[in-house]
């Protein structure tokens, strides 16, 4: 729900000593050496929460009176589950940035990984939202299947679907504001049908059309999606970009060069999108040897971030005067 506040001591004690350790993601070790089996119970879409509601949420309270949630959604096919171990090396980085640079008011981040539903036993993951340390321990409970099924795709609409039925956030509730998906993709997604809904999530009958055209619809009207591509072969070959920026357009789309700073790029689109300056976010992020992150980020947060409601049409982010540089001029394509 989002309760208490993120701890660097806390990480840098608990995390650093299981980094040192090499013993981070310890749910994963126990599923593959048998002594567990599935999503960890708390990650698990398919179970009710305590009050017997199958829902993700993200409140307001005293301690966070503004929330801005925040979904962080990992491919967890082949080669792609080295990522989520790359971002909890650098969870103080986002914090640190999200928080005390204040890129965004009272952040509430919420882990999930898809996978292929066609094939994979465990095709979807997602926590509860959370403010503090339980962010890592989230990542912890992870189960990097390593999947897929070499059918030319994934099914991370099936994460989609879940954030468009399935949450319940103060931001939109009470705001009228979108709160933010990353989507972390290489491949295209492959379609899904409702028994791949009712096994991993528990929906009898779905709630809503299951094309990919109408599920991107029925996330963006809640969630604004940026698709962090990571540019690899498959990508490529299955023409990821254009796959998409038809969904979800153009300027959702936020080239990932470099995956060590998937963390960097999450707090960039974030801090512009929530009206940071980009010369202020660049010169924040390159202080922290994050060189070329902005203008990628940059050319996103044109959408005009969490704030709006709608799909892929949405206007230009206005960042005031005094910005004379364009984002082309930043190195924009």
């Amino acid at each position: 729900m989002g309760g208490g506040f993120w701890s660097n001591a806390t990480y840098n004690r608990v995390t650093g000593a299981r980094l040192r350790a090499g013993a981070t993601f310890g749910y994963d070790a126990e599923v593959r050496s048998g002594r567990a089996s599935g999503p960890h119970p708390s990650l698990d879409p398919s179970l009710p929460n305590g009050l017997g509601l199958r829902v993700r949420e993200s409140r307001d309270s005293a301690e966070h009176p503004l929330s801005t949630p925040i979904v962080v959604g990992f491919d967890s096919t082949g080669s792609m589950g080295s990522v989520p171990r790359t971002v909890q090396r650098k969870l103080a980085t986002l914090f640190e940035l999200l928080v005390e640079n204040g890129y965004a008011t009272d952040p509430q981040i919420a882990i999930a990984t898809y996978g292929d539903a066609v094939c994979d036993d465990v095709p979807l993951q997602i926590s509860q939202f959370e403010s503090d340390n339980r962010i890592d321990e989230n990542l912890d409970r992870l189960y990097l299947e390593g999947g897929g099924g070499g059918n030319g795709g994934e099914t991370s609409q099936l994460l989609m679907y879940y954030l468009a039925h399935h949450t319940a956030t103060d931001a939109w509730d009470k705001r009228g504001k979108r709160g933010y998906l990353f989507l972390i993709a290489d491949e295209i997604q492959v379609p899904i049908s409702a028994r791949h809904v009712a096994d991993a999530i528990g929906d009898r009958r779905p709630l809503g059309p299951l094309d990919v055209h109408s599920i991107a619809r029925d996330v963006s009207e809640r969630w604004d999606v940026k698709v962090l591509l990571i540019d690899n072969w498959a990508a490529r070959s299955q023409g990821s970009r254009s796959f998409y920026s038809e969904l979800f357009g153009r300027e959702a789309i936020v080239d990932v060069e470099d995956p060590e700073m998937i963390a960097e790029t999450i707090a960039a689109v974030v801090g512009v999108c929530e009206g940071r300056g980009v010369d202020q976010v660049r010169d924040d992020l390159e202080a922290r040897g994050a060189w070329g992150v902005v203008p990628n980020a940059a050319r996103s947060a044109r959408a005009g971030g969490a704030g709006r409601a709608g799909g892929a049409t949405r206007a230009p982010l206005a960042l005031g005067p005094g910005r004379g540089r364009s984002f082309d001029s930043m190195g924009g394509r």
